[in-house]
C-alpha cells in the first residue's frame, strides 16, 4: 500500500528525454507547448501545488539555493546520451541534496521518453534500498517511455533529432528489446515497487511516431513498439491514448493532452 505523508510535502521532479536540452529559459520548447512539461506544471499548480515544489531535473545536475529552492544547471543535448547508470547518479544526487534541505519532502518522479525509462529504473532502485538509505520516492509516472525496449529501426527516427550522438542511451534500450527476459524483469520490478509502497503509472500514445513510425510513414516495414510504453497488468495505473497530432509533434503530444494530463494529476494526487 502507498505510504502516508503530511499534506504539502510532495515534490514532483520532471525528467526530459534523450537529446533534449535545458537553458536559461528552462526546459526545451516543443511544437505542442512553449516548454516541455509546462502544461502538466500548470495543472499541478491548479490543484494546489506550489511552483517551488515542481522541479526540473538537469542531466548536468544543479544546486539547492540558500532559500531552499532548486536551481538546475543548463545542459546540452549531448549530455543526455549516457548510460542509465550515469544519468541516475545525477538524479540521485539531486534527490539527496534536496532532501537534505527539506527532510519532510517525498518525491514523485515524472519522466517522458528516456526520462520515463530512467524514473522507472530509479523506482526499482528505491524499492531495493534499506529504509535508512531510501530517498523518499513514493510515486513514479512514465510517459511514452520505452519500458520494454525498442527495435533498432528506431535509430532512423532518432537520427532526425539534431545533436551529436554516441548512441549509448539508445543502445541500452535496444538491448532491452532484444532480451526476451525483459518483460518478466519489468513485471518483477513493478511488483517490487508496489510492495515497497511506490505507486507506478505508465501512460502512452498509440499514435507516437517514434515508437510506431508506421503511423506516419506506413510504406516502410517498421516494428511497432507501442506496447513498450505501458505495463497494463503490473502498474497501479496504465493507459494508452490515441492522440492526434502532426507527425513531428507526436512524441510530445501526450504532455499537452488534456485527458492524459488529467489522469497524471489524478494519479499523483494532492500536494
Amino acid at each position: 500500500s502507498a505510504r502516508c505523508y503530511p499534506p504539502g510535502t510532495r515534490v514532483i521532479v520532471f525528467v526530459q528525454g534523450v537529446y533534449t536540452h535545458y537553458d536559461k529559459d528552462g526546459t526545451e520548447a516543443t511544437i505542442t507547448e512553449g516548454q516541455r512539461f509546462n502544461v502538466l506544471k500548470n495543472e499541478f499548480a491548479a490543484k494546489g501545488y506550489a511552483r517551488t515544489a515542481l522541479l526540473d531535473f538537469s542531466y548536468a545536475g544543479g544546486a539547492v539555493r540558500h532559500d531552499g529552492s532548486w536551481r538546475p544547471e543548463p545542459y546540452p543535448c549531448e549530455l543526455t546520451d549516457r548510460s542509465a547508470g550515469d544519468n541516475l547518479a545525477v538524479l540521485e544526487t539531486m534527490l539527496r541534496d534536496y532532501g537534505a534541505h527539506h527532510p519532510e519532502a517525498h518525491f514523485t518522479l515524472v519522466g517522458h521518453s528516456l526520462g520515463g525509462y530512467l524514473v522507472f529504473l530509479e523506482g526499482t532502485r528505491e524499492a531495493s534500498r534499506t529504509e535508512a538509505a531510501k530517498l523518499g520516492i513514493d510515486a513514479v509516472v512514465t510517459l511514452d517511455a520505452p519500458l520494454k525496449g525498442v527495435a533498432p529501426d528506431k535509430k532512423t527516427v532518432i537520427d532526425i533529432i539534431p545533436c551529436d550522438k554516441t548512441y549509448l542511451a539508445g543502445a541500452e534500450i535496444v538491448g532491452q528489446k532484444l532480451d526476451p527476459a525483459t518483460p518478466e524483469v519489468r513485471r518483477g520490478q513493478a511488483q517490487a515497487m508496489a510492495q515497497q509502497g511506490i505507486r507506478l503509472a505508465t501512460f502512452g500514445n498509440q499514435l507516437d511516431c517514434l515508437w510506431n513510425p508506421g503511423v506516419c510513414v506506413p510504406a516502410l516495414p517498421w516494428v511497432d513498439d507501442s506496447s513498450s510504453q505501458v505495463l497494463p497488468n503490473d502498474a497501479a495505473a496504465s493507459q494508452m491514448y490515441r492522440i492526434e497530432s502532426v507527425p513531428l509533434a507526436s512524441h510530445d503530444a501526450i504532455l499537452a493532452d488534456a485527458a492524459a494530463g488529467g489522469d497524471v494529476v489524478e494519479f499523483v494526487g494532492a500536494p
